[in-house]
């Protein structure tokens, strides 16, 4: 009986989900579940007119992927920040801009993209660090990128990699060829539940910014007016199953250590708004989880190696 009973146990362990933290935390250094930073405290002098450490993360099912960007690998923690794995880029220089998450039919991570800085190239790895596709490259032709900034990756496998140096969204079929490019106005992207590209275009004889859905082939599926006050270097971060949209972006006041944030329903009304502090420096600073949990990345990189790097619950209410 007591066989049996352990035996259950240990299979109600096994198949628990994991329970969402309210926070995860990590020091500086080069510990295995520490992160890499360069600023005048570790490399004086440096020229470098901003510090560097951890520019991405993302949570999914209650656990955390964080680019190590300095590190040059990708680390996946528990919600209590155990690391499970560890994938090595294969070198520092590699500096990650970005990553995203590869899900199966199942919505299971089943591979990361990782957005190196160092050869302006998407890589997606497979969980134990096998290299399976690269998409773009060095350079101004389709499908090449100057400073290559963001990525994503939908259910069917098309990669999207914003590139902030062309001002170019460049979208890929599953196999690194080249489906479509089109303009990009610095203003972040997400793709929608069913892996439709959503982002943003001001319309300037109208004064309004819009929220375009397309394909991934460029059928456009909506355009919306956002009804957003008067605003600069807005950003969009999400858009929900029920249509409603997070965007961010400096108030008429200017920015002074925080953004302004809305969220939007279908119909381009705002629903909530409040303002949000970014770390130093992170370009992908906000992550949702799949239960629609947000996680805010809270750090300045420029104490390191004192302080900490955060991942905590974020609300937007």
């Amino acid at each position: 009986m007591k066989i049996m009973f352990l035996a259950f146990a240990v299979l109600a362990f096994t198949v628990a989900p994991a329970i969402p933290a309210d926070a995860i935390t990590l020091s500086y250094g080069t510990g295995k579940t520490q992160v890499g930073f360069i600023n005048q405290n570790n490399q004086p002098g440096i020229e470098e007119l901003q510090p560097w450490g951890p520019l991405s993360f993302r949570v999914h099912g209650g656990e955390f992927w964080v680019a190590d960007t300095v590190g040059g690998r990708i680390l996946h923690l528990s919600n209590d920040a155990k690391l499970l794995r560890e994938l090595d880029i294969g070198t520092t220089s590699a500096m990650l801009e970005d990553i995203a998450l590869k899900l199966d039919a199942a919505g299971k991570v089943e591979g990361v993209l990782a957005l190196r800085s160092d050869t302006q190239e998407a890589v997606l790895m497979s969980l134990d660090g096998k290299v399976l596709t690269k998409y773009g490259g060095q350079g101004d032709g389709p499908g090449k990128f100057l400073q290559a900034t963001f990525v994503d990756v939908s259910p069917s496998g098309n990669v999207f990699v914003a590139d902030t140096g062309s001002q170019v969204l460049c979208v890929f079929n599953p196999d690194g060829s080249v489906l479509r490019e089109m303009h990009w106005e610095w203003s972040g992207f997400a793709l929608d539940p069913a892996g439709n590209l959503a982002r943003l275009q001001w319309d300037d004889k109208a004064k309004i910014g819009h929220l375009v859905i397309e394909t991934p082939a460029g059928k456009k599926i909506n355009d919306i007016g956002l009804q957003i006050e008067e605003h600069t270097n807005p950003k969009l971060w999400m858009v929900g199953k029920d249509g409603s949209s997070l965007v961010t972006y400096i108030p008429p006041e200017g920015f002074k250590g925080e953004y302004a944030w809305v969220i939007c329903d279908k119909f381009g009304k705002v629903t909530s708004s409040g303002r949000v502090k970014p770390p130093v420096v992170m370009n992908r600073y906000l992550a949702q989880d799949t239960d629609g949990t947000w996680y805010l990345g809270v750090g300045d990189y420029n104490e390191a190696p004192n302080g900490n790097l955060k991942f905590e619950k974020h609300e937007f209410k």
